[in-house]
């Protein structure tokens, strides 16, 4: 064994760090568009779905969608329409399988993209768990875009200057609510 480390190390080298910049990239690249991938844990996530009113048919935007589980989750649990939208395409492959897997095709998609660019105008929920400064730089899009009544629950992170209508505090999921929290149309 050690003879054979010896006469491939020149080998065995470059690819470990290969790899490992692969994984690392794969985890920390799109933190330069929103936020690194951090799940929020499955009881986290019913509670923010919840706290936000999601009804059936109505329209869920995950933004930064990840592994897809808000979206998935606003589709089985509480019969909504959910879209995600995630930078990474190769998560997006991932979920959008796990979707059609589970039979959610009709409800739930992931969309590969920007967050920034998406279509929020019809989105009845956008649920975030993204960084302070990215819920900053969101705010004047989701206010202009978004119409009264329609919500934004964050997980962690606040909407500064906006009030928010619920808060777990133990969670730490904040629900915010276009006309009555901050700037938009009131």
């Amino acid at each position: 064994m050690t003879d054979f480390l010896v006469r491939y190390w020149f080998l065995i080298c470059p690819a470990l760090v290969a790899v490992s910049l692969v994984v690392l990239a794969w985890v920390y690249l799109p933190a330069f568009w929103g936020a690194p991938w951090v799940p929020s844990s499955l009881g986290t996530v019913r509670t923010m779905l919840r706290l936000a009113g999601v009804q059936p048919g109505q329209k869920v935007v995950d933004l930064g969608a990840g592994d897809g589980r808000i979206v998935i989750l606003a589709a089985l649990l509480f019969k909504a329409r959910a879209v995600g939208v995630e930078i990474d395409p190769v998560r997006c492959l991932i979920a959008n399988a796990l979707i059609r897997l589970l039979g959610l095709s009709g409800r739930a998609r992931i969309h590969q993209g920007d967050l920034f660019g998406f279509d929020l105008s019809d989105a009845d929920v956008v649920t975030l768990f993204l960084l302070q400064g990215t819920n900053h730089s969101l705010q004047t899009r989701l206010a202009g875009q978004l119409r009264p009544g329609a919500r934004v629950a964050s997980h962690k992170f606040t909407m500064t200057n906006w009030a928010p209508v619920v808060v777990d505090e133990r969670k730490r999921i904040f629900v915010y609510e276009v006309g009555k929290t901050g700037p938009g149309p009131h």
